[in-house]
């Protein structure tokens, strides 16, 4: 009778009752199926380099594009809320994989926010997707390739200005 009486104890602690119900929130959250999709890629831009997409794909894609890469961490609710809803927006914004779709507006400012400091450092904290953080040169790179590719392939998207603003 000891092992039962004690496990009635430990049953009637606040804690213990809170931890359960904790638990079981958890994972009735992965049942929420909001999760980062990858749709088939429709069309890129006409990139002026190999090198440049390589350094798109490397920076920008995991956001930007429907060939996202999600960590396996990344796939647990409710991170993977955070993600999917991050994605969602940063593909409104530009998607590569859908270029002609693309806002003009915020295909030209895509070299001006890789010099503003994309990919976000949120999202190359703690050593992760370190694949995506670039050297001063690559964002140099990155950035003289992208102005070169919205010049010579801008997006149809409406509020497309041209090199030269405005």
């Amino acid at each position: 009778m000891g092992g039962i009486e004690a496990v009635k104890r430990v049953l009637s602690y606040w804690w213990f009752k809170a931890l359960l119900g904790a638990v079981g929130v958890f994972l009735l959250m992965q049942l929420v199926p909001y999760r980062v999709d990858n749709p088939p890629a429709r069309d890129e831009p006409a990139w002026d380099s190999p090198e440049t997409r390589a350094l798109a794909e490397r920076a920008c894609f995991s956001c930007h594009s429907n060939e996202t890469k999600v960590l396996s961490f990344e796939k647990v609710a409710p991170i993977s809320w955070y993600v999917a809803n991050h994605v969602k927006e940063g593909r409104s914004a530009l998607n590569f994989s859908e270029w002609h779709t693309t806002p003009g507006e915020e295909a030209d400012d895509a070299a001006e926010s890789v010099g503003r400091g994309m990919p976000l450092s949120s999202y190359t904290a703690f050593g992760l997707h370190k694949e995506a953080k670039l050297t001063a040169a690559e964002q140099r790179q990155l950035i003289d390739g992208l102005d070169r590719t919205i010049a010579a392939d801008p997006p149809a998207g409406e509020g497309h200005r041209g090199k030269g603003g405005g």
